[in-house]
């Protein structure tokens, strides 16, 4: 799913216009396609019709809301306006009221009549919301705010046309005062809204409708903000499983992680990989951990190795490392591996020396980040997967600089040390230099804000690239599919209550969704 900015898609709709679809055409033709998606959400027909509410703002937005109402009153609905700050400005607008006027369509002042807007408010079976779309700027406050109060005091269904009242466009903050829709129908494209939190909370179910704007015309802007993707999206990028197959076509991921304190990284990480699908899956850790991984562990083979008196991998355990990687598909290195100048001395051997895409999370980052041109010495593509604190060590932002602008930082970041980088958290990032457009993923819940939620993701993304899926589809992908096995482990054991190894258990039923049959 592609997602436009404000300024994209008013770039694409003077380009219609340009080309002959007049901007009251567009508005037109919106107006219709949210009757139509109103109708069919609410089972409206010739003998079932609703009582509904459409509140206008004074933009063009509020001239799509006029549409709504005129389509809805032909299809039996009663229906009444509510004027949400005075008569239109626009001329668009404007003529969009006239023709409503013409109609047995109730039309109410709100600051003239309250009392009267606030009855029509609560004995509605569907309230359309139009007062802002993509033109809010600043809070929402005074009357607006206390019509939105109204608007959500109101049993009524709401749905908001085009970007809920009180919410930013392009960043998805609420405004002040914000409307809670239920349905919400986005004119044309997806908005950063839909996707990016807080915002796409307020957004209930959403719902993209055409207006006739052409591809070539919404690329007039150049590349789309950023894109998400959807089960249907992940089925065309998941590979289909040959029924003659056998473990050799599926990959092998070579894991080297964990330490004496550190024993769950290590047996997270190889778990999301064999979950993630791989073939064959290499544990390779300290053997002073060796009885708390081995008894976790029962499908991945297992390599233990030379520890230093710290209990994390000692320097001299590189050269049986070494033999592991050359029969490995795909390397992940870092989870729970101990910062200090062994674990240091064996990255850098690993990165200098894989032949095999290479996942690096965790204190592989955090080590990393006092040596950062390393990155530089690698043969193969590199996948980073920090969470925010890592990201500042890499960077030297503050989390705050980095929170304020998450997508920018990515990809920046992804284009200097041409590496695919995950950025972890609410709305994670996928930049690469390979893809000009970056991902944010829609799934996921606070849920998974607990240690070890990392580690399991960093084994599914080897897992996936290990099969051969190119670095930044491997990280979307896991990153979309991890964070729906988080949403089925919430609703079995509740964000609070659910764990890491929840969400793992949780991943076959995830992967069921996307996965297609030879």
């Amino acid at each position: 799913m592609k997602v436009l900015t404000t300024l994209q898609m008013k770039m694409a709709e003077a380009a219609a216009n340009s080309n002959g679809t007049s901007y009251l055409r567009l508005m037109e033709n919106a107006g219709c396609a949210c009757a139509k998606a109103i109708r069919d959400k609410y089972g409206i027909t010739g003998n079932v019709s609703k009582n509904v509410t459409v509140v206008c703002g004074r933009g063009n937005n509020g001239g799509d809301g006029f549409v709504i109402a005129r389509k809805l009153c032909e299809h039996g609905c009663l229906v009444t306006i509510i004027l949400a700050g005075g008569t239109p400005l626009s001329e668009q607008s404007k003529e969009m009221l006239s023709r409503v006027e013409q109609m047995p369509i109730n039309i109410i002042g709100f600051d003239a009549n309250k009392s009267s807007s606030l009855d029509a408010l609560l004995n509605s079976d569907i309230i359309v919301e139009a007062v802002f779309g993509i033109g809010l700027s600043r809070d929402v406050s005074d009357v607006y705010a206390e019509l939105f109060r109204y608007i959500n005091s109101s049993p009524a269904k709401k749905v908001s046309v085009d970007v809920p009242g009180g919410i930013n466009s392009d960043t998805g903050e609420v405004m002040g005062e914000a409307i809670k829709a239920d349905f919400t129908i986005a004119v044309s494209c997806a908005k950063p809204c839909h996707v990016l939190l807080p915002g796409s909370l307020y957004c209930g179910e959403t719902k993209v409708v055409n207006i006739g704007i052409m591809e070539e015309e919404e690329r007039i802007s150049g590349e789309p903000a950023f894109k998400s993707i959807d089960d249907e999206t992940a089925k065309e990028i998941f590979p289909v499983r040959n029924p003659i197959s056998n473990k050799g076509d599926y990959g092998h991921v070579l894991s080297i992680c964990g330490c004496k304190n550190m024993a769950g990284a290590a047996v997270l990480a190889a778990t999301g990989a064999v979950r993630g699908g791989a073939g064959l899956v290499t544990a390779a850790f300290p053997e002073c951990a060796y009885f708390p991984i081995s008894s976790k562990l029962t499908s991945p083979l297992l390599l233990p190795v030379a520890y230093n008196e710290s209990g994390t991998f000692s320097a001299n355990s590189f050269a049986e490392i070494k033999k592991a990687m050359k029969k490995a598909s795909a390397i992940l290195i870092g989870c729970g591996l101990g910062v200090n100048n062994d674990t240091a001395a064996l990255l850098v051997e690993v990165i200098k020396n894989a032949e095999a895409p290479l996942v690096i999370d965790a204190d592989g980052i955090n080590i990393i980040s006092h040596n950062i041109n390393v990155l530089k010495a690698a043969k193969v593509p590199i996948i980073l997967t920090p969470h925010p604190g890592e990201m500042s060590r890499l960077t030297g932002k503050t989390v705050q600089q980095i929170q304020s602008d998450r997508i920018q930082t990515a990809v920046d970041f992804a284009n200097e040390y041409n590496v695919t980088l995950v950025l972890k958290g609410a709305n994670t990032v996928v930049a690469s230099p390979y893809e000009k457009t970056p991902f944010v993923n829609t799934t996921g819940n606070a849920g998974m804000s607990k240690g070890g939620s990392g580690d399991l993701l960093a084994g599914v993304i080897a897992a996936f690239a290990a099969v051969g899926m190119s670095p930044e589809k491997a990280s979307m992908l896991a990153v979309y599919i991890h964070g729906l096995a988080g949403d089925i482990a919430a609703e079995k054991y509740s964000m609070a209550g659910m764990t890491p190894v929840d969400v793992a258990n949780c991943l076959p039923f995830a992967l069921s969704s996307i996965e297609k049959k030879y």
